[in-house]
């Protein structure tokens, strides 16, 4: 069975959200070649930008806080306050520490047991064309493209999945053409990591 992912799969375990478990479950399995799991290359940059982006945000609030900090220092009644404060900059001051090492391990595992999908000249024009069609976004429909391309290639009684939380992507509007596309190789769109490990768990057996 193969297994395509993008970029919040990486996200979700780095990250440590709510359904990173489930995709760490699904990593397992590939892990132990129960299923072969499946990327487009355009996926390994977004992560850590993404990373990167959220520590410049809490960089920000954590300068404020520093600011308010020192103001209540001042203050003998807030030293409760500048407690709950001092605990919230330690937090996140090592948010992203931990973040990093938990995307450079995740990254680690999938380069060596996925399969990375390059992309090239005939999958990018075919992206332009899902950019207007689907309305998807240039990142969305280049990586839509790629996976596509990659499916028309494999055994067409394979079973297969295509596994993306992010359903205002390929969940929208557009979601019929996507999902009946998908269905004609035998592939099936699960907005969830949770639902995708379930019908994961059912194909293999």
């Amino acid at each position: 069975m193969i297994v395509y992912v993008e970029s919040n799969f990486v996200l979700e375990m780095a990250l440590e959200q709510e359904q990173s478990s489930a995709a760490r479950s699904i990593l397992s399995l590939a892990e132990s070649h129960q299923i072969e799991l499946a990327y487009p290359n355009f996926v390994l940059s977004e992560p850590f930008e993404n990373v990167l982006r959220a520590r410049r945000e809490r960089n920000t609030l954590q300068k404020s806080l520093v600011k308010v900090l020192n103001d209540l220092k001042r203050s003998e009644p807030h030293k409760q306050i500048m407690l709950d404060l001092e605990l919230a900059i330690n937090v996140l001051k090592d948010a992203h520490v931990r973040q990093i090492y938990l995307l450079y391990t995740v990254f680690g595992q999938l380069l060596c047991v996925g399969r990375c999908i390059n992309i090239d000249a005939s999958n990018f024009r075919e992206a332009s064309v899902y950019r207007d069609t689907l309305d998807l976004s240039p990142q969305d429909s280049i990586i839509y493209s790629a996976m596509v391309t990659d499916l028309k290639k494999q055994p067409e009684q394979e079973p297969k999945c295509f596994l993306s939380r992010d359903r205002k992507a390929f969940g929208h509007n557009g979601y019929r053409s996507i999902k009946s596309e998908l269905e004609k190789h035998n592939c099936r769109y699960i907005d969830s990591f949770m639902q995708g490990l379930s019908f994961i768990q059912q194909k293999i057996g």
